[in-house]
């Protein structure tokens, strides 16, 4: 007897709209907001990944002396350009090859970015080119703080990216850091 009502519970297609929105609902709406989660974390990451690019091949067309008030101003168009995030900390670098040594030649970190010294390249030196004597490139480093909208299991990331790229116009990027750039 009772195996007949659940095989006819279990045949039955006939049911209430208002009971099966109350089931699905809550899952379009999950499923929903958690696709609008993943692709602004993934437009945050693809943008701070193409602007990091630009500000490295801006920096490596310097001709002329760059101050810290330069890159300081690059950063501020880093968080520009990354909508919806903190200030984005950015450390510029020219590392140069000295009879077979990595040596930084200078370096200067905005927003809470420490600078990076030659004793404390061999945390980033992995990912540095083959380079021949006297040869140099700038390393632009970025750190996008990434905080999604809703929680969906996505927690806050920091998307840190590192770009190289070597000097276009001349040997080296020519940097003072005088506070402020002099007035022309």
């Amino acid at each position: 007897m009772i195996s007949r009502s659940f095989r006819r519970f279990w045949a039955d297609t006939s049911a209430a709209v208002a009971f099966e929105t109350v089931l699905l609902l809550p899952l379009l709406i999950w499923a929903f907001v958690g696709s609008f989660v993943f692709f602004d974390a993934f437009r945050t990451y693809n943008t701070s990944v193409k602007a990091t690019y630009s500000v490295a091949d801006l920096i490596s067309r310097q001709r002329s002396m760059i101050y810290s008030d330069d890159i300081e101003g690059y950063a501020n168009i880093l968080t520009h350009i990354i909508r919806d995030t903190p200030p984005v900390r950015m450390r510029v670098t020219q590392i140069g090859m000295v009879n077979g040594n990595y040596q930084v030649d200078w370096s200067h970190g905005v927003n809470g970015a420490a600078r990076l010294f030659t004793t404390t390249l061999p945390q980033v030196e992995e990912h540095l080119p083959l380079m021949g004597n006297g040869e140099r490139v700038v390393l632009v480093e970025t750190t996008v703080a990434y905080d999604p909208p809703f929680d969906l299991g996505l927690t806050n990331i920091d998307f840190q990216n590192f770009t190289l790229v070597r000097p276009r116009y001349a040997g080296q990027v020519p940097f003072d850091d005088e506070e402020d750039a002099p007035s022309s």
